[in-house]
């Protein structure tokens, strides 16, 4: 029988009508309900549409470019909000520069240029180290990580990995071999786009939905530049990362079998660059230089230079063709983040928000905390525990950013700082294999335990987050944001 996601076709139909039951039994007793206290109709109303989406997105109830297109139907539909406002998130700057990364990850995918720089900078370490080709690897997911979102990443450095663990066949029975293969797999299809996602704007689904919010609510504008600024010390992290896999699978010193013949091999099965990439590469420099140059040589927004360097990348001369690259293209996960984005929106403006954040806010009030650095710690933990079994990044986003935005106004403290550090926490998400898709896909082509998985995450989970909290908000104070 078919599989899907390790469920049978009815094991995963059954999920699916159960998924919509729970969906449509939120949305519909809170709509019909008995008003909740200190909450308006119209606002529970969102809630039910905003607990729908949820959990649809959660349960696979329903495909992601129809999630996406629903949500906002029912806000105006049941909660009567004006549909221009309801479905605002697909026709600003963020949604098409999401729609920007989107091709330029199907480019990257479609043509070998992904593979061709991965494999460059891998056997430009000359070194069948297993240190040094996890370092290549890791530098390799860096350079394409600004043009990749996450998921793409993944997918595309995981037949790379895969490719190189491959290399100690008939050998996999040896302690070092499986060391080295569950280390290769965790850091490069999952660790290292998802420490690489915060950095750049462009890289990360959360990202693209903060700078959204934050516009559609707060009126602050954060432009690709600015973000890479103010995210610049996460970039430390990297070599903790490093570090903290090579220590805790022991590979210092080890060889990995094949490999000086193996990945000189698989570089040269890609041949000679072609005019194509070339030309693509040319599009991606013009595009990063106007996004760096924002507000000071033009004034053009994010979005539209996205979707400029995609008029660029296809004119006839470049000899891309959109047919093959289209099927590369998360068309569906576009949509989802536009209803996403627009529902988070309805759900700030109507007061759900203010009403949700009250029931953490009134705690932290009572018991007197002040300290904006102990009340990150405390909420930022305690948002990984709600957060556990939300593995979509985008319904990550949708639950929890209109949130942190509303707690940071309700408890006094500046929105971007305390909107983005919480943001970024909630990317360093490893305590456990399920809990953000690109560490769910490298534990499953790992095959270690989930109680191994746990071991390893749990500790990198708590490290990231405290560097987070501490680092990040010590730099933004220097930078004129302090908490």
């Amino acid at each position: 029988m078919a599989q899907k996601g390790g469920l049978d076709e009815r094991g995963y139909f059954n999920k699916q009508m159960l998924g919509l039951v729970i969906a449509f039994a939120f949305l519909f007793g809170l709509h019909f309900g008995p008003a909740l206290p200190g909450l308006k109709p119209q606002a529970q109303t969102v809630m039910g549409v905003f607990a729908w989406f949820i959990v649809c997105m959660v349960t696979d109830a329903l495909p992601k470019a129809v999630i996406g297109l629903a949500a906002p139907t029912l806000v105006v539909v049941l909660a009567k909000w004006k549909m221009p406002e309801a479905f605002a998130a697909f026709s600003n700057n963020e949604f098409f520069l999401a729609a920007g990364a989107f091709v330029y990850a199907a480019i990257m995918m479609g043509t070998p240029l992904g593979k061709r720089i991965a494999l460059a900078i891998t056997s430009a370490l000359r070194s069948t180290r297993a240190t040094r080709i996890l370092l290549g690897l890791t530098l390799s997911d860096l350079a394409i990580g600004g043009v990749l979102p996450t998921v793409s990443e993944t997918a595309l450095f995981l037949p790379i990995a895969k490719g190189v663990t491959g290399l100690m066949k008939g050998k996999e029975h040896l302690a070092e071999s499986k060391r080295i293969s569950t280390a290769l797999l965790l850091m490069i299809t999952g660790l290292a786009p998802l420490f690489t996602g915060p950095l750049i704007l462009t890289s990360h689904f959360p990202n693209i939905m903060l700078v959204g919010h934050l516009a559609d609510t707060a009126g602050i504008h954060v432009s690709w530049a600015q973000w890479f600024v103010l995210n610049l010390p996460l970039w430390g992290l990297l070599p903790i990362l490093f570090f903290y896999v090579v220590r805790y699978f022991k590979l210092s010193g080890i060889n990995v079998p094949g490999a000086d013949e193996e990945l000189p091999r698989m570089k040269r099965e890609l041949g000679k660059i072609t005019w194509q990439e070339i030309w693509v590469l040319a599009c991606l420099g013009l595009g990063l230089f106007l996004w760096i140059t924002e507000g000071t040589l033009h004034g053009m927004k994010t979005g539209m230079v996205a979707l400029l360097v995609v008029l660029m990348a296809f004119l006839p001369f470049g000899r891309l063709k959109f047919e093959e690259m289209s099927a590369h293209i998360m068309w569906d996960v576009w949509v989802l983040l536009g209803g996403a984005i627009s529902v988070g929106d309805v759900l700030y403006k109507s007061g759900a928000v203010g009403w949700l954040a009250s029931f953490i806010v009134n705690p932290i009030k009572s018991a007197g905390l002040a300290n904006p650095f102990l009340v990150l710690v405390i909420l930022v933990f305690g948002f990984h525990i709600a957060r556990a079994g939300i593995v979509s990044a985008v319904a990550t986003g949708a639950a929890f950013i209109p949130l942190t935005i509303g707690l940071a106004k309700q408890l006094g403290f500046p929105v971007l700082p305390f909107s983005l550090i919480v943001t970024n926490c909630l990317s360093y998400a490893f305590f456990l294999p399920i809990s953000i898709t690109a560490f769910l896909i490298a534990w499953g082509a790992s095959g270690a335990s989930g109680s191994e998985v746990i071991k390893f995450g749990a500790p990198l989970s708590i490290i990231a987050n405290l560097y987070v909290i501490f680092i990040q908000g010590a730099w933004l104070a220097l930078l004129g944001y302090p908490l």
